[in-house]
């Protein structure tokens, strides 16, 4: 989960530090999204904080402390995506259909997304990252491939005088830790 926020570009985590907290919007309160709310608010809240969860059912038990001080939990995705305060969607409700659209709205609102849904970046990546390209929002799926692996990125940064034609490996985390304890 705190790949979520490694996967943010540089451009942002350098705003982190420089301004005013970030604010995020997130659709999804489930374990994962309760995971990244505890690192924001508990790690991270001088630096960024999460105004709104979008949920299915406001009155299902969570997993995680939410601070209603700062968190509003909500039904209404649209609550977010208009939001102009909310300077960031993470996206971590699972599924594709419509966490796609929900993407596809905030880029088109010119807010930045992080993801961590594998589905969703495997099925439709070109799509989003040509709605990125058109929007003054960023796309970030970092958490989402080779295992939470910060991969991307640095592909993108570090090898870009390069040519590269593949990459190899055992890039999700669940087989490699069946791998290990085989070899154990």
């Amino acid at each position: 989960q705190l790949l979520l926020l490694i996967s943010l570009p540089f451009s942002l985590v350098l705003d982190l530090f420089m301004m005013a907290p970030l604010r995020v919007g997130m659709i999804g309160g489930g374990t994962v999204g309760g995971g990244v709310y505890e690192i924001i608010m508990n790690r991270l809240a001088s630096k960024c904080v999460v105004t709104k969860i979008c949920v299915q059912n406001l009155s299902k038990p969570r997993a995680f402390h939410l601070d209603e001080s700062v968190t509003k939990l909500t039904t209404d995705v649209n609550s977010i995506l208009n939001d102009e305060s909310i300077d960031i969607v993470v996206e971590v409700m699972g599924g594709t259909a419509l966490a796609r659209t929900i993407v596809l709205d905030s880029l088109s609102k010119n807010k930045s997304v992080v993801t961590a849904n594998k589905a969703l970046v495997a099925e439709h990546l070109e799509e989003l990252y040509q709605a990125a390209q058109q929007s003054k929002g960023v796309l970030s799926y970092e958490a989402a491939v080779c295992g939470g692996i910060p991969i991307i990125q640095t592909l993108h940064t570090c090898f870009t005088g390069d040519v590269i034609h593949q990459v190899m490996g055992v890039c999700n985390g669940t087989t490699n830790y069946m791998l290990c304890k085989m070899e154990e």
